[in-house]
């Protein structure tokens, strides 16, 4: 769920406006609104990106989505350290591992560096989204070839 509110309608906005096929903006948007843990965008799109990785032979434009998760301190260092061998099976750990498997996209990547801020553990995740632009159709034009 997004923290911020008033993010949810420039998120709306955003989304219905970009150029990225539908199928992927509905998993996508419903991906975000419908996450189990606290997360918020520092920033709403537009932030450009060139991507070129499985499928994708070729730079595609893209845009560029970070957002920060927020995990419960005392869950999160449940799962990392030894010491501790239960996590109950409501946590936000799991949600936030559940919620990452669900990921719409194979075009992201997880910030490795963990922020611990009061009673929280935040995770950035970048994810990268294609826009169907003359690029991208000049791009699959030539892979036909």
């Amino acid at each position: 769920m997004l923290v911020i509110k008033s993010q949810k309608k420039e998120f709306d906005d955003w989304i219905s406006n970009a150029s990225i096929s539908d199928t992927e903006r509905k998993k996508f948007y419903n991906w975000v609104v419908n996450s189990p843990i606290d997360i918020y965008i520092p920033r709403i799109p537009p932030v450009g990106c060139s991507i070129s990785a499985g499928w994708c032979q070729g730079d595609y434009n893209g845009y560029v989505f970070d957002i920060i998760a927020d995990i419960d301190h005392f869950d999160w260092m449940s799962y990392i350290n030894k010491e501790y061998s239960y996590i109950p099976i409501d946590s936000e750990v799991i949600n936030y591992l559940n919620w990452i498997g669900d990921i719409p996209t194979g075009r992201f990547s997880i910030d490795q560096r963990i922020g611990y801020f009061k009673k929280k553990v935040y995770k950035k995740i970048s994810v990268s989204l294609i826009k169907v632009d003359w690029q991208f159709d000049e791009i699959e034009a030539e892979k036909k070839v």
